[in-house]
C-alpha cells in the first residue's frame, strides 16, 4: 500500500511539474502549398510526440488547415484564438496568406513561429509585432543563395537568364532584387510573370525562346513543376539548365523523366551530415515509414523541439515568458544551429535561420543529389542539362 501510495504522489508531482501548452497549428493541408504543409505537419506531430514522451513539456495541438487561401485563413485562425483558446500558433507557410493574417494576428496577439513566408512583404507587415518568431530565411537570404549559384554559373559561360516568376507575394516580392543583382553579375535578364496553377507557359516560353536564355529559372508552387517541364520542350526553348525554385516540388516528380537534370533550390535534404539531422530523419522514418526530402518537415519539427525548450526553461505555459525564454534559446537543428537574432533590415526582432542553410540539388537519376556549394556536393553538377 505504501508503495501505491509513493506511486501516485510521484506521478502527481510529475504532472504539477509538467508545463502544459495548447500549440494551434494553421498550415495548408489543401490547395498550391499542400506537400509543403503536409510535410510540416508530419514534422510537428513528431516532434510533439518527442517532447510528450520526455515528460517535462504537454503539447496538445489543435490544427487547422488554411487551404493556401487568405479566405480561409482568417476564420482559420480566428476560430483558432476565440474558440480553440490557443495563444501559441505555429503556421505562416505562404506568404500571401501569412500576409493577410498579420491583421489579425496582432489583433490577438498569439506568440506567432513562423514557418516559412519569405516575401519580405511579410516582413514589413510584422515589423514591430514583438511575438513574431521567423524561423524560415527571408527572401533577400534566398536571393544571396541562388547568386552564388549563378555567379558559378556565369564561369562557366552562362550569360543569360529568364525569370518566370508566379504573380503573388512569395513570386513578385523579390523579383526586382533578382534582377539587379544578376544584371550586376553580368547577366542578361528577361522576366515574366505568371498566375500559378494555370497550367499554361506555352506563350511564355516561346517569347523567351527568343530571348535565347541559358538559364530558365522559375518562382512559383509544386503544381507549376511539371507544365513549366512539359512545355520547356514542347517550344524547344532549349536552356542549358533549368532551374526551379518552388518551397515543395510535386510528389513523385522525382520518378518522372522530365524531372532529369532539373536544379532546386532547398534548406535541407536526408543526406545533410549533422547529428541532429541523422537523428530526424531515423525518427522520420520509424514514424511514417518513409525518409521525406522536404524540408518543411524538419523545420516544423526544429520550431516544436525549440517551443518546448523555451518552455522547459520558462517553466511556465505564459507566452510572454515562453517567448522570452525562446529569444534565448541555441540548439543543434537538421539545418545547423538555431539562435534569434533581429532580421537583416532591422525590421523584425527575432530571424531564426539565414542564407548559409540553402544548397542547390539536381535531379539526377531519379534522386535529388546535392551540387552546391561545394562543400555539401553529392555529385558535380550536369551543366549543360539535357531538356
Amino acid at each position: 500500500m505504501k508503495r501505491v501510495l509513493v506511486g501516485l504522489l510521484a506521478l502527481l508531482g510529475l504532472a504539477l511539474a509538467q508545463t502544459t501548452l495548447r500549440v494551434g497549428v494553421l498550415l495548408p493541408l489543401s490547395g498550391v502549398s499542400s506537400v509543403s504543409g503536409k510535410a510540416a505537419l508530419n514534422g510537428i506531430q513528431l516532434a510533439a510526440d518527442q517532447v510528450n514522451a520526455g515528460g517535462k513539456v504537454k503539447l496538445e495541438l489543435v490544427t487547422a488547415d488554411d487551404g493556401t487561401d487568405p479566405a480561409k485563413a482568417v476564420p482559420a485562425l480566428t476560430k483558432l484564438m476565440t474558440v480553440d483558446k490557443v495563444d501559441i500558433v505555429i503556421g505562416g507557410l505562404a506568404s500571401g496568406v501569412t500576409y493577410a493574417l498579420s491583421g489579425p494576428i496582432k489583433q490577438y496577439k498569439p506568440l506567432f513561429l513562423c514557418i516559412g513566408a519569405a516575401s519580405s512583404v511579410v516582413e514589413n507587415a510584422f515589423s514591430g509585432y514583438d511575438q513574431f518568431f521567423h524561423y524560415h530565411p527571408w527572401d533577400y537570404h534566398n536571393v544571396a543563395a541562388a547568386l552564388d549559384f549563378f555567379k558559378s554559373l556565369y564561369s562557366q559561360g552562362a550569360r543569360k537568364v529568364a525569370i518566370l516568376y508566379e504573380d503573388g507575394p512569395f513570386g513578385s516580392a523579390g523579383i526586382k532584387i533578382y534582377q539587379e543583382q544578376l544584371q550586376k553579375a553580368g547577366y542578361a535578364v528577361q522576366a515574366e510573370p505568371f498566375k500559378t496553377g494555370s497550367g499554361n507557359f506555352t506563350a511564355i516560353l516561346t517569347r523567351f525562346k527568343a530571348f535565347k536564355p541559358d538559364i530558365l529559372y522559375w518562382i512559383g508552387y509544386d503544381v507549376d513543376a511539371l507544365p513549366i517541364s512539359t512545355q520547356v520542350r514542347q517550344v524547344g526553348l532549349a536552356p542549358k539548365l533549368v532551374y526551379g525554385a518552388p518551397p515543395s516540388w510535386p510528389v513523385g516528380f522525382d520518378k518522372n523523366p522530365l524531372s532529369s537534370d532539373v536544379v532546386g533550390m532547398t534548406a535541407w535534404l536526408p543526406s545533410v551530415s549533422n547529428t541532429e539531422s541523422r537523428k530526424f530523419s531515423a525518427a522520420y522514418k520509424k514514424q511514417y515509414g518513409e525518409i521525406t526530402d522536404e524540408y518543411m518537415a524538419p523545420m516544423g519539427y526544429t520550431i516544436v523541439l525549440s517551443l518546448a525548450k523555451a518552455a522547459e526553461a520558462a517553466g511556465s505555459a505564459d507566452k510572454d515568458k515562453i517567448a522570452e525564454a525562446l529569444a534565448k534559446v541555441r540548439m543543434d537543428t537538421p539545418f545547423g544551429p538555431l539562435a534569434f537574432k533581429p532580421s537583416d533590415t532591422g525590421k523584425t526582432q527575432y530571424q531564426g535561420f539565414d542564407s548559409s542553410i540553402w544548397l542547390q540539388f539536381q535531379y539526377l537519376g531519379g534522386t535529388r543529389r546535392p551540387v552546391f556549394p561545394k562543400s555539401v556536393a553529392a555529385r558535380p553538377l550536369r551543366y549543360p542539362g539535357s531538356y
